[in-house]
């Protein structure tokens, strides 16, 4: 009976260089065809001010069930900062988690726990032995007033709706981050989704998305108003792969160099001796 060869070799994960996948409007300072905006404004959203109605330029509406909901709104918001809001309290004091504007999603008290979001599909496509990185800034927008017509007007934001952030394929969700940080009212916290697809993934080849959402979900079943704000959405790529750094040898064969090794390590000591 011939000896069993089992092979043996030793493999490292070997990391590519790290790509930046475009996402268009990743940080929303951009509208939308259709705004409605007085025309006062030229187009920009002033500090305080919050335009809903089509999603913002480069992203398209997501509901979870196909249809509009009613009492969703999803916009444009330039929350302004602290100093804007003096002395009333500010949507968030610090501001946009980048630029100006982030991405509004306002459901007017719950309705059966239906998501909405925005999402964008990308010119990338799922790639296999990768590493991808989706961080998304998640923010709690505070109860407030608007600074400009028409968008005055107290707002009781408290409470937080839930989130989900989501890699698409093919628009087939492949991994998601759901509530994994929770900021606190008026303040934004960075939620990271990382994915690293094997040799064959599910959805190889197809058209890379990103999607972010308002789960609906009220922490405080007596909200009135509850509202989750998106910004600087940013996706990277890294390749990794499987890379041999040993000869690939048998059992045989790794336990005969073994023992030349020890019987030439015997030979040197009685030599010496």
């Amino acid at each position: 009976m011939g000896t069993l060869a089992t092979p043996l070799a030793l493999f490292v994960l070997a990391a590519g260089a790290q790509a930046q996948i475009t996402i268009a409007n990743h940080g929303f300072e951009e509208l939308y065809f259709g705004s409605n905006l007085p025309a006062e404004y030229g187009g920009d959203v002033p500090a305080g001010a919050f335009p809903v109605g089509p999603p913002p330029a480069g992203w398209t509406a997501y509901y979870e069930f196909g249809a509009p909901i009613g009492g969703a709104s999803i916009g444009v918001l330039n929350p302004g900062t602290a100093a804007d809001h003096a002395p009333n309290p500010a949507f968030f004091p610090g501001g946009a988690a980048e630029g100006d504007n982030a991405v509004l999603l306002y459901m007017n008290g719950a309705t059966g726990d239906d998501e909405f979001g925005v999402e964008q599909t990308l010119g990338a496509t799922l790639q296999a032995n990768t590493t991808y990185n989706l961080t998304v800034e998640v923010g709690n927008i505070a109860s407030g007033a608007g600074l400009v017509s028409p968008y005055t007007g107290f707002f009781n934001l408290d409470g937080f709706p839930g989130y989900r952030i989501q890699l698409l394929a093919g628009g087939q969700v492949v991994a998601e981050d759901t509530n994994t940080v929770a900021p606190g009212e008026g303040l934004w916290a960075t939620a990271t989704l990382q994915f690293t697809t094997g040799d064959n993934p599910i959805g190889i080849d197809q058209s890379l998305g990103v999607r972010v959402v308002n789960r609906n979900e009220p922490d405080d079943p007596m909200a009135t108003g509850i509202e989750v704000d998106f910004d600087d959405v940013r996706l990277t790529a890294t390749s990794v792969a499987a890379v041999p750094v040993l000869p690939l040898l048998s059992l045989p064969a790794a336990l005969l160099l073994v023992g030349l090794a020890l019987g030439e390590r015997r030979r040197r000591r009685a030599v010496a001796a």
